[in-house]
C-alpha cells in the first residue's frame, strides 16, 4: 500500500515529492511490506501446525501410551529379589531414560507419570540408602545411577589434564574472558540503541503532528457516531487497537490506520518530524526482519513439528510425515511385543545385557 495514494483524489506523482518524501514513502511501504510476509508466514506456520498435529498426534499418543505400559510392566521386577544389582542399575537407566522422554513429549499429558516416578524412587532409595536425597527420578536432579556412570570418570580425567597444564587452562580463560567481554559489549551496545529507540518513539508520540494524526483517525472510528450496531461494534474493535497503538507507541500502525480510514498521506501533517518518523521506519523495517526469524520459535512444538516434516514440495512433507509414522507405529508395536514377551527375570536378561553393553560404551539409548 502506498502511502502517497488517496480515496477521494488520484495517485501523488513520486517525482512531486522531495527527497525526504521520498525516503519516508520508501520506507513506509518496506515496513508495509515486511509486515504482511511476517503475518503471512505466520498464518502459514499456523495452519502448517494445526494440519501436522492432525495426522500425527493419534499416532504419537499412541506410543507414548505403549511405553507408558511398558514401563509399568517393567518396574514390577524391581521386586523379584533374585534380580542382580547390575541387572537393577541397568533397569532403573532404562526406565529413567523412557521416563523422561514421556516428560518432554507433548503428546503424553494425559498420562499419570507418578506411578513410574515412584516405583524409580522406590528402587534407587533400595539400592542407595546411604546416597539416597529423597528426589524424584525425573525431575531436576540426575539419578543415583548416574554417579557409576562413565562418562563422570572421563570429565574427572579432563579436569585433571586442565590441572597438570596451568599455561593453557591460564590460555582458555584468557580467551574465555575476551569472548564474554566482547559479547558483553555487544549486548550493552544493543540494549543502549533499543533505549534510544524507545525514548525517540515516545518523543515522536508526544509531537503535536503525530497527535494530530491520532485524532484524525479516532474522529472517523468513534463508536458513538455509529447509529448500526455492527458498524459500532467494528468501530469499537478498530478504536481499541488505534489506542493500543498509541499506548505502545506503534507509530507504524497509527500511520497505517490513517491512511486507510483518511485516506491521505501523514506526510503533510508530520512537518519537521519526518525525518524521525523515516528513521524510526527504517528501525522498524530491521526489527520486522528480526522478528521473521524468530517466528518458527514463538512456539516450541511449532518449531519442532515445522524442522522435523516441512520441506520443499507438499508432496515431499507428506512423505516425511507418512515414514514417520511408519516408524513410530512400529516403535510403538515393538513396546507392545516386548511388553508381552518379558514375563521372567530369564526372559528380561537378554534386554538387560543388551542395554547394558550401550552404558559401558557411553552410547545414547535408543532402543525399543
Amino acid at each position: 500500500m502506498s502511502i502517497t495514494t488517496t480515496k477521494t483524489g488520484p495517485q501523488l506523482n513520486k517525482t512531486s515529492h522531495s527527497p525526504k518524501e521520498q525516503r519516508f514513502n520508501e520506507a513506509w511501504q518496506r515496513v508495509v511490506k515486511q509486515q504482511k510476509e511476517n503475518d503471512t508466514f505466520r498464518e502459514n506456520i499456523q495452519t502448517f501446525t494445526r494440519e501436522t498435529l492432525d495426522k500425527i498426534q493419534d499416532t504419537e499418543k499412541a506410543f507414548m501410551e505403549a511405553m507408558h505400559g511398558t514401563c509399568l510392566h517393567l518396574l514390577g521386577f524391581f521386586s523379584r529379589k533374585s534380580m542382580p544389582r547390575w541387572q537393577r542399575e541397568t533397569l532403573t537407566a532404562w526406565l529413567t531414560q523412557y521416563l523422561r522422554a514421556m516428560q518432554n513429549n507433548p503428546f503424553s499429558v494425559h498420562l499419570d507419570l507418578d506411578p513410574i516416578r515412584q516405583g524409580l524412587h522406590d528402587a534407587l532409595e533400595a539400592m542407595y540408602p546411604e546416597f539416597h536425597d529423597g528426589s524424584m527420578p525425573g525431575s531436576t536432579h540426575e539419578d543415583s545411577f548416574a554417579e557409576n556412570n562413565p562418562h563422570d570418570f572421563f570429565n574427572e580425567f579432563e579436569q585433571t589434564g586442565a590441572a597438570s597444564h596451568p599455561d593453557q587452562e591460564q590460555d582458555d580463560a584468557d580467551a574465555s574472558e575476551s569472548f564474554f567481554h566482547h559479547f558483553f559489549k555487544q549486548q550493552q551496545a544493543f540494549e543502549q540503541e533499543r533505549l534510544e529507540q524507545s525514548q525517540a518513539l515516545k518523543q515522536l508520540m508526544k509531537s503535536s503532528s503525530v497527535n494530530k494524526l491520532f485524532r484524525k483517525v479516532a474522529g472517523i472510528l468513534h463508536p458513538d457516531k455509529e447509529t448500526n450496531e455492527v458498524a459500532r461494534q467494528k468501530k469499537n474493535r478498530l478504536m481499541s487497537e488505534l489506542i493500543e497503538a498509541r499506548n505502545t507507541n506503534d507509530i507504524p500502525r497509527i500511520f497505517a490506520f490513517y491512511a486507510e480510514y483518511v485516506g491521505n498521506s501523514p506526510l503533510q501533517e508530520l512537518g519537521e518530524d519526518l525525518d524521525s518518523a523515516t528513521h524510526l521506519l527504517e528501525r522498524q523495517y530491521l526489527d520486522l526482519l528480526i522478528t521473521k526469524e524468530d517466528i518458527l520459535n514463538e512456539e516450541p512444538l511449532t518449531a519442532d513439528l515445522y524442522h522435523q516434516f516441512q520441506r520443499k514440495s507438499p508432496a515431499a512433507t507428506q512423505r516425511a510425515i507418512k515414514k514417520h509414522l511408519k516408524e513410530t507405529q512400529a516403535r510403538a508395536q515393538t513396546l507392545r511385543s516386548l511388553r508381552r514377551d518379558i514375563t521372567s527375570l530369564n526372559t528380561l536378561k537378554p534386554y538387560l545385557e543388551f542395554q547394558y553393553e550401550i552404558l559401558i560404551q557411553g552410547e545414547v539409548l535408543d532402543f525399543i
